[in-house]
């Protein structure tokens, strides 16, 4: 039973601090070790909040860039005649620049799936940030 007890406790406490890092993500200027860091807290869904939350504040959707993002796109798709593909645009949209949304998506595939309460016993990733010229 106290097992139980403790494991909801520190289950919790993950959780708070995960929305926390959601809410500190939320600010304009972010420094790239504390983003680092603070990455190994959260989860691709809180990721994705942080994403959300920054476009609905008009800010680029990338928590290392403060650009704000006023002309957004009214187009869903974009048609690449040279591809012959079409492009879903959604995402795209609240972010500043393709360079920003690159940067984004290359930091969302190495955000951990575990647990947020299990990542104590796992070894810290290491993440990599990429590099954006502006």
């Amino acid at each position: 039973r106290e097992q139980l007890i403790a494991a909801l406790v520190k289950k919790r406490t993950a959780f708070a601090r995960a929305h926390q890092i959601v809410v500190t993500l939320l600010e304009p200027h972010i420094e790239a070790e504390a983003f680092i860091k603070m990455l190994a807290e959260i989860g691709p869904q809180n990721y994705a909040d942080v994403i959300d939350e920054r476009h609905i504040n008009k800010l680029c959707g990338y928590p290392l860039c403060s650009v704000p993002v006023e002309n957004v796109p009214t187009k869903k798709y974009q048609i690449c005649g040279i591809k012959n593909k079409v492009y879903d645009l959604t995402e795209r949209k609240k972010f500043c620049s393709g360079e920003c949304f690159k940067a984004s998506e290359y930091i969302k595939a190495q955000i951990p799936t575990s647990p947020l309460w299990l990542r104590d016993k796992e070894q810290k990733p290491d993440l990599k940030l990429l590099t954006i010229e502006k």
